[in-house]
């Protein structure tokens, strides 16, 4: 079976493209981009070129550049082609020269297949690839997941030379006389990758001759046992994880005490929500301890209740400020509606879901927001000021809904209600008051 029949049998069998849809290459100058680009036009479908000069070796990138160009002139097909400050872009994100050029060129492509209306960014990894990838996971620990190496198809970014090796892109490239450059970066040592492909393999192939085929099989089965684990992960997560609110889930303590193996499925059920493995094994030696502790990652907060685990989104917890621009207003702040009106009827409403204002003593707008570290108030009854969080503590609201507590601020800065717990009792409605301000939550 040619190459081609093949290439075209591995778009089919992995479903990576269908031929109507327009793609977007991925193109280096290299050898394995310029025989994908080849094969993407030899089998009809509508493609665009796309070539990031990284500015990291000088003439040899612009170099680079003027041969993909020529590359899509020839073909006649659409070029796009952006230059990157690549080393000033590393420097400020603290990371390296690779991870920064990964960063530019993906967000870059993504840009152009959105703003052109291709549906695929296709890159040109090879089955050697796959397997350096897999060693360097290994290397890494970057657990099951990274044990299936390069993924034919992520999202809109597709793999389809997967099924290739280095070998039978190189006799392609020359019985087609196809041009194209290498980058001498390539084969410089002090790269990772680098140093696995041309140091650390080529040893354990004297152990294994067949080494990439073998590992990709391999692969193929990581990856079939990680799609098993995680239909189990999936059924646990829904078994355990009981959203009460949008945003926060509780999770019964004894379901994760007899989970086994436990750190492995405590990773693989938080892993979602960005929790690290070290906070994890944190996690799992503290599950029988008092409640109170806490756990974070990026996006998302662990609250130890009494029996439970209480999971919170950031988002959740950081709502948006909300303002209250004048006396008759309606707004949303998180799950809760609030609507003010005035009027001069003085008759107390017991209702805990409305507060009453003196309407003299109102300032617009007012603002609707949740906690804040040192929040204070005079609740009503009292004379003296009490904290929110003590406040908190004693109508005993866990720590992990403080957060969704609703208060509304008057426009002096003064805190006048606690929604539905307290109000402010220097905003109370007096035999003096005229006209009284009533705010509803629901």
């Amino acid at each position: 079976m040619s190459i081609m029949e093949r290439f075209i049998r591995y778009l089919h069998e992995q479903a990576l493209c269908q031929p109507h849809e327009r793609l977007l290459l991925a193109v280096s100058g290299g050898k394995d981009s310029v025989m994908m680009t080849r094969l993407f036009a030899e089998s009809g479908y509508s493609v665009g070129i796309a070539h990031c000069n990284f500015g990291l070796r000088g003439a040899a990138s612009d170099a680079d550049e003027a041969l993909v160009y020529q590359l899509a002139k020839s073909l006649d097909v659409p070029f796009y082609v952006t230059r990157f400050n690549t080393a000033s872009h590393a420097r400020r994100q603290g990371i390296s020269i690779q991870m920064a050029a990964r960063e530019l060129r993906y967000a870059w492509f993504e840009t152009i297949r959105v703003s052109q209306g291709y549906d695929y960014i296709a890159v040109a990894q090879h089955r050697n690839d796959h397997v350096e990838t897999l060693m360097l996971n290994l290397v890494r620990g970057t657990g099951l997941a990274g044990l299936r190496g390069i993924q034919p198809r992520r999202g809109r970014i597709i793999r389809p030379l997967l099924f290739l090796n280095a070998d039978e892109i190189e006799k392609y490239v020359q019985q087609h006389k196809l041009e194209y450059r290498d980058d001498a970066s390539n084969f410089s040592t002090k790269y990772a990758r680098n140093k696995i492909r041309m140091e650390v393999i080529p040893k354990l192939k004297e152990l294994n001759p067949y080494l990439e085929v073998t590992l990709a099989k391999n692969m193929a089965h990581f990856s079939d046992a990680y799609t098993v684990i995680q239909h189990y992960i999936a059924r646990l997560r829904a078994q355990l994880f009981h959203e009460q609110n949008k945003g926060e889930w509780h999770i019964p303590v004894d379901g994760l005490v007899t989970l086994d193996p436990q750190q492995f499925l405590l990773y693989e059920l938080f892993k979602p929500f960005g929790f690290t493995e070290a906070v994890l094994g944190d996690l799992a030696s503290s599950l029988n301890s008092i409640p109170g502790r806490q756990f974070t990652s990026p996006s998302h907060v662990l609250f130890m209740d009494r029996g439970e685990l209480v999971l919170t989104s950031m988002k959740a917890i950081k709502e948006a400020t909300v303002l209250m621009e004048k006396i008759e207003s309606r707004v949303q702040w998180g799950g809760f509606r609030f609507e003010s009106h005035l009027s001069s009827d003085a008759d107390i409403n017991v209702d805990a879901k409305t507060a009453q204002f003196d309407a003299d003593k109102i300032v617009f707008p007012l603002t609707i927001r949740g906690w804040m570290e040192g929040d204070t108030f005079r609740p009503l009854g009292m004379k003296g000021n009490k904290k929110l969080s003590d406040l908190f503590v004693s109508l005993k609201i866990p720590v992990y809904r403080k957060h969704s507590v609703p208060v509304v601020i008057n426009g002096n800065g003064d805190i006048l209600w606690v929604v539905p717990h307290r109000m402010d009792d220097r905003y109370k409605i007096t035999g003096k008051t005229k006209k009284v301000l009533t705010l509803a939550c629901f």
